[in-house]
């Protein structure tokens, strides 16, 4: 059985969300950092996620679907629960590693959520395997940066 357009941009909107709040966690990463290159790393990843979230955008509009503005809620209480976490804690390097790692695997859990689906179009199959490649990528990065931040502690 097909998906119904409803279905594909549900799952689209879904996504974007996701990309959103990667977005701006990976912009707040940048602005915790206290190392250079994590700054630039974290701001680069910040801008990917904004690129990725502006294709699935253009995807939705092409097949006349708004774009729907925010993230996801279990972001945001993710995002309210690192802050009060961090006022009583303090930020280092390592631990603002460790909450990219979190967001990332968020982010490959939300990916295989939709490409678990059969019926994707293919061209929506292939725009969400191409990001989902991308943010593995990233989390394997991250994931060998935590692991030499925590060595080095």
């Amino acid at each position: 059985m097909t998906m119904s357009n409803d279905q594909v941009n549900d799952k689209l909107q879904y996504l974007l969300g996701t990309l959103r709040d990667g977005e701006k966690g990976f912009n707040g990463a940048a602005e915790h950092a206290r190392d250079a290159s994590l700054k630039q790393l974290f701001q680069a990843r910040s801008t990917q996620r904004s690129e990725m979230a502006s294709a699935i955008e253009t995807h939705l509009m092409q097949g006349g679907e708004k774009p729907k503005s925010g993230g996801s809620v279990g972001a945001v209480l993710h995002r309210t629960w690192i802050n009060v976490r961090d006022a009583v804690t303090g930020k280092d390097d390592t631990s603002v590693i460790a909450e990219t790692v979190r967001g990332e695997d968020a982010a490959i859990k939300n990916y295989q959520d939709v490409l678990k689906e059969t019926d994707l179009p293919g061209d929506v199959r292939s725009l969400v395997e191409s990001q989902y490649a991308q943010i593995q990528s990233s989390d394997a990065e991250l994931n060998g940066l935590k692991r030499q931040y925590e060595v080095q502690s």
